[in-house]
């Protein structure tokens, strides 16, 4: 089903769906690396994929005429909660990032297909802000692509850490930036 950007439950009835995978898709992630980063990583990203979900179903209510979206709902999953969250990952296995090494090259493939994931989750939420005539959708749709792109930065920062280790500074550096 492709959605019409100006029916808003179309697209939240499939951003729940994408969202969902998501998650599953993380979770599964999870279990395939042994590497305690890779572990913490993908234990985030499955937890804010749950922020998601709570946010859209909150936004498909409103549509449906139970409740009022308020737009603060959108800041209960804040960028500097998220970097906080981030910062203190990586400051956990600085200390111990001689001991994480390199990953295998076949479970960095995990890597690959999260990244992509994350990148069509970004460019389904743009599409739908830049073709929605209701204001309220384009906010939360160009909020969750924000936040697709995140992910995608993040995932990509312990793909790169697990293939160059003694890297973890400058991705550190990174995220405590802003």
């Amino acid at each position: 089903m492709v959605p019409t950007a100006n029916d808003p439950r179309e697209v939240l009835e499939m951003a729940l769906h994408n969202e969902l995978k998501a998650r599953e898709i993380l979770q599964n992630a999870r279990e395939t690396v042994d590497n305690p980063l890779a572990r913490a990583t993908f234990d985030f990203l499955a937890d804010e994929e749950l922020k998601h979900i709570d946010i859209i179903s909150k936004f498909a209510e409103s549509l449906a005429g139970v409740g009022q979206f308020d737009e603060k709902d959108l800041l209960s999953t804040t960028t500097s909660e998220a970097k906080g969250r981030i910062k203190s990952i990586f400051e956990r296995f600085r200390v111990q990032f001689e001991e994480v090494g390199a990953g295998d090259q076949p479970r960095l493939e995990t890597y690959r297909v999260a990244m992509d994931m994350e990148r069509r989750g970004h460019d389904f939420y743009k599409r739908a802000a830049e073709e929605t005539a209701d204001g309220e959708a384009r906010k939360l749709y160009a909020f969750l692509a924000g936040e697709e792109t995140r992910h995608f930065e993040l995932i990509q920062d312990t793909h790169d850490y697990l293939q160059q280790p003694d890297a973890l500074m400058a991705v550190e550096e990174r995220w405590m930036q802003t």
